[in-house]
């Protein structure tokens, strides 16, 4: 969110090699041809260090049907969506441990929750995951790049959530910044890892709000609200810039902490006057910190006022 753009990411060295230096999408679009892609399937989960889920689904394959706890859902265009291809390869489920545990985790706090908010949501699947286990919530889903707003509505549109789901084509942070981001489709998928800290030569401009904003868009009254933040590094200035929304209503946060870009210190003055309590998610189960350290493996951590015994009372697995 600079005013001026010296260094366009999808130039540098480590963005072109996310792109195989341009071989990403013509690899991917021939291991998901029909003469190769049986092969693939066949062979690929017995290959040690492989993991499936980056690996490109049919290319004819117009969808998927998911599961979380206990309800379903579906992700169109898996061959674009790096999340629905992944449920294309776990049958019906996310491929890694702690990331299927961390869906499971949200469905379950949202159980009751008037309404969810998704920042950063991609294409939706904690939006369609948390909406169709609790029929009453409404959600807001936030997504910055275009492309990925396209996919997110197209979700929203094959679940029939149209009238209980908001999509906002706009950042959460501080309000009134704004950001460059590509008008692309990609390449060989919808990016997932855009963020705040990166810089694009041309685009368009993304405008910001803040988490207070979206408060009078709230039901009256003092509604159970979730939180599902995955913003590559920028939660701080999320959280920061909704101290209001969090005093006010306390909401259970589900949030991707990135061991090389977090700023726990910062995180944790906003959190702790707040009591909150922070729990890294595991492959099946929450451990329970006194504070926020940023993990190489495990990005996911929940914020929430009830303290390690309330949850475990409440069911949930706690260490």
């Amino acid at each position: 969110m600079r005013e001026s753009y010296v260094n366009d990411y999808l130039r540098t060295f480590k963005g072109r090699k996310q792109k195989w230096f341009g071989l990403k999408l013509p690899v991917k679009a021939a291991l998901a041809q029909p003469y190769l892609h049986p092969l693939m399937r066949t062979v690929a989960p017995h290959i040690n260090g492989i993991k499936v889920g980056r690996l490109p689904a049919p290319i004819g394959l117009t969808e998927v049907r998911g599961r979380a706890g206990g309800a379903g859902f579906y992700l169109v265009d898996p061959f674009r969506c790096e999340i629905a291809k992944e449920f294309y390869w776990g049958k019906g489920r996310r491929t890694e441990s702690e990331d299927a545990f961390a869906l499971d985790l949200m469905v379950e706090l949202s159980r009751d929750a008037d309404v969810f908010l998704d920042i950063g949501a991609y294409t939706g699947v904690f939006t369609m995951a948390v909406l169709a286990a609790n029929p009453a919530a409404v959600a807001h889903s936030f997504e910055i790049i275009p492309a990925v707003v396209t996919g997110l509505e197209k979700n929203v549109a094959r679940n029939h959530l149209g009238d209980r789901v908001t999509v906002h084509p706009t950042g959460v942070g501080k309000p009134g910044t704004t950001m460059q981001v590509p008008t692309g489709d990609g390449g060989s998928a919808l990016p997932s890892f855009y963020g705040t800290g990166m810089d694009f030569d041309s685009g368009a401009e993304v405008r910001f709000t803040s988490l207070d904003e979206l408060l009078p868009d709230l039901p009256e009254g003092h509604p159970l609200v979730t939180v599902k933040i995955d913003v590559e590094g920028a939660e701080n200035d999320v959280l920061d810039n909704g101290r209001e929304l969090l005093a006010t209503l306390r909401p259970d946060i589900l949030c991707e902490i990135l061991d090389d870009r977090a700023q726990p210190e910062q995180l944790m003055r906003i959190l702790d006057r707040l009591d909150y309590h922070y729990y890294l998610v595991g492959t099946d189960h929450l451990i329970a910190h006194d504070e926020i350290v940023p993990d190489p493996h495990f990005r996911d951590w929940l914020f929430t006022t009830k303290n390690p015994e309330d949850m475990r009372v409440a069911g949930y697995p706690v260490r």
